[in-house]
């Protein structure tokens, strides 16, 4: 069996990239002698002659390019595992990795906004996605943090709820139910009603709290094209008021004034229970609930 180091690794890789033991113990910050020490400990090892010496030039033999594609590969495994251990140990710098359900994407990437101005060393990937795959995150543990709707009870979670999630029924400008006093739920089963797709957190609220049937209308699996649906005067959409709080207010879309709509849910950053946070992940958490007003629609 073949044994080497990783010392020895870094000091052969330096001296075929570089060219030389002199400019390796610089790199290195050791001596030469101590560079020479370790590639030749590292022959010996092999039982090959790595490298043939030329004057002043250095050129891996056969069995030495193989050596060194392996070290600069074990090289990089390490350096980039160092770099992220330092970066989950710093709390001013990190990764952090954040699914996101589809309808929480509007305010989440304000807060990220604000939050990367405090930390500006940290970085982050956000999955914006729907429930399906926020659930598969939570099961498989593959996000730090994430912020979603009501959470599943059948995955050990730690869940903080965080602000509410007012759900509303959308039109176009121009619906003649705008001119009714009164909207039932019966004037909505008339209308083309546009809503997510099957097992999607907000269809199945929906469904819960009114009983209307979605079986013979217009299934989307995006918030921003039910929106754009409506604006088309397609139909009747059902969103998160905080995803379409811009569009209200240039009065782009309206908000129909039927019961039991609002529906009042709450937004919740949730992650596994057996998940260790890094020290990013925990300001982040705390970040998201002390900038949020639970009690603001």
């Amino acid at each position: 069996m073949i044994n080497y180091t990783l010392k020895q690794l870094y000091s052969f890789e330096a001296v075929v990239r570089l060219g030389g033991f002199t400019s390796a113990s610089k790199e290195l910050h050791i001596t030469q002698p101590a560079v020479y020490m370790q590639v030749q400990q590292l022959q010996k090892n092999i039982g090959a002659k790595l490298f043939n010496i030329n004057g002043k030039t250095i050129t891996a033999t056969f069995i030495g390019k193989k050596i060194y594609e392996t070290a600069v590969g074990a090289i990089n495994v390490v350096e980039n595992s160092k770099l992220e251990i330092d970066q989950s140990l710093n709390p001013d710098s990190g990764h952090l990795q954040i699914a996101v359900a589809t309808t929480a994407n509007s305010f989440v990437s304000r807060l990220l906004s604000r939050f990367k101005k405090e930390y500006p060393k940290m970085t982050f990937y956000i999955d914006v996605t729907n429930r399906h795959s926020l659930l598969d995150n939570l099961k498989n543990n593959n996000a730090d943090l994430v912020i979603m709707g009501e959470p599943p009870k059948n995955i050990p979670l730690i869940s903080s709820a965080f602000m509410k999630n007012p759900l509303i029924a959308i039109a176009h400008p121009d619906n003649g139910l705008l001119t009714k006093k009164k909207i039932s739920i019966k004037d909505l089963n008339k209308e083309t009603l546009l809503t997510r797709e099957i097992g999607s957190g907000t269809r199945i609220t929906i469904e819960r709290f009114t009983g209307l049937d979605f079986s013979s209308d217009i299934q989307i699996n995006s918030n921003e094209a039910i929106v754009e649906a409506v604006q088309a005067g397609l139909g009747i959409g059902f969103v998160s008021k905080h995803s379409v709080s811009l569009q209200l207010k240039n009065n782009i879309i309206k908000q129909l004034d039927v019961a039991p709509f609002p529906i009042i849910r709450q937004w919740h950053i949730v992650h596994h229970a057996e998940a260790e946070l890094s020290p990013i992940a925990r300001r982040f958490k705390q970040f998201v609930i002390d900038n949020t007003e639970f009690d603001k629609i």
